[in-house]
Protein backbone atom coordinates (compact mmCIF):
# COMPACT_ATOMS: atom_id res chain seq x y z
CA UNK A 1 0.00 0.00 0.00
CA UNK A 2 3.04 2.47 0.96
CA UNK A 3 5.14 1.58 -1.95
CA UNK A 4 2.23 2.03 -4.16
CA UNK A 5 1.64 5.74 -2.73
CA UNK A 6 5.07 6.63 -3.18
CA UNK A 7 5.04 5.29 -7.06
CA UNK A 8 2.28 7.33 -7.56
CA UNK A 9 3.77 9.79 -6.23
CA UNK A 10 7.00 9.67 -8.41
CA UNK A 11 5.16 9.53 -10.98
CA UNK A 12 3.10 12.60 -10.48
CA UNK A 13 6.51 14.29 -9.83
CA UNK A 14 8.02 13.22 -12.97
CA UNK A 15 5.24 13.83 -14.44
CA UNK A 16 5.15 17.42 -14.11
CA UNK A 17 8.75 17.83 -14.54
CA UNK A 18 8.72 16.44 -18.25
CA UNK A 19 5.95 19.46 -18.98
CA UNK A 20 7.50 21.12 -21.98
CA UNK A 21 5.84 24.19 -21.37
CA UNK A 22 7.23 24.59 -18.01
CA UNK A 23 10.79 23.78 -18.90
CA UNK A 24 11.30 25.32 -22.55
CA UNK A 25 13.99 27.91 -22.48
CA UNK A 26 11.98 30.76 -24.04
CA UNK A 27 9.27 30.58 -21.75
CA UNK A 28 11.32 30.61 -19.04
CA UNK A 29 13.14 33.65 -20.20
CA UNK A 30 9.61 35.33 -20.84
CA UNK A 31 9.11 34.59 -17.34
CA UNK A 32 11.67 36.09 -16.01
CA UNK A 33 11.83 38.81 -18.28
CA UNK A 34 8.24 39.60 -17.31
CA UNK A 35 8.93 39.62 -13.50
CA UNK A 36 12.01 41.41 -13.43
CA UNK A 37 10.24 43.99 -15.17
CA UNK A 38 7.59 43.88 -12.31
CA UNK A 39 9.80 43.92 -9.82
CA UNK A 40 11.57 47.49 -11.56
CA UNK A 41 8.46 49.07 -12.20
CA UNK A 42 7.33 48.49 -8.32
CA UNK A 43 10.48 49.91 -7.29
CA UNK A 44 10.31 53.12 -9.36
CA UNK A 45 6.95 53.70 -7.89
CA UNK A 46 8.47 53.15 -4.39
CA UNK A 47 11.01 55.39 -5.19
CA UNK A 48 8.32 58.04 -6.61
CA UNK A 49 5.60 57.60 -4.50
CA UNK A 50 6.69 56.73 -0.26
CA UNK A 51 8.42 59.77 1.42
CA UNK A 52 11.12 58.13 2.99
CA UNK A 53 12.39 57.09 -0.33
CA UNK A 54 11.14 59.74 -2.54
CA UNK A 55 12.84 62.57 -0.02
CA UNK A 56 16.69 60.83 -1.00
CA UNK A 57 16.08 59.24 -4.54
CA UNK A 58 15.91 61.55 -7.47
CA UNK A 59 12.35 61.58 -8.72
CA UNK A 60 13.81 60.94 -12.29
CA UNK A 61 15.51 57.33 -10.71
CA UNK A 62 12.13 56.26 -10.03
CA UNK A 63 10.39 57.36 -13.61
CA UNK A 64 12.95 55.36 -15.37
CA UNK A 65 12.76 52.36 -13.15
CA UNK A 66 9.13 52.41 -14.13
CA UNK A 67 9.50 52.71 -17.49
CA UNK A 68 12.22 49.86 -18.34
CA UNK A 69 10.24 47.72 -16.14
CA UNK A 70 6.99 48.29 -18.73
CA UNK A 71 9.13 47.82 -21.61
CA UNK A 72 10.65 44.64 -19.95
CA UNK A 73 6.77 43.35 -19.14
CA UNK A 74 5.70 44.01 -22.66
CA UNK A 75 8.12 41.70 -23.96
Amino acid sequence: MINNFIEKQRSTADSDLSDPMDTHPGNVRELFTHETGQILETIGKMFVNIPPFNDHIDRNTGQMLISIGKKLKKK
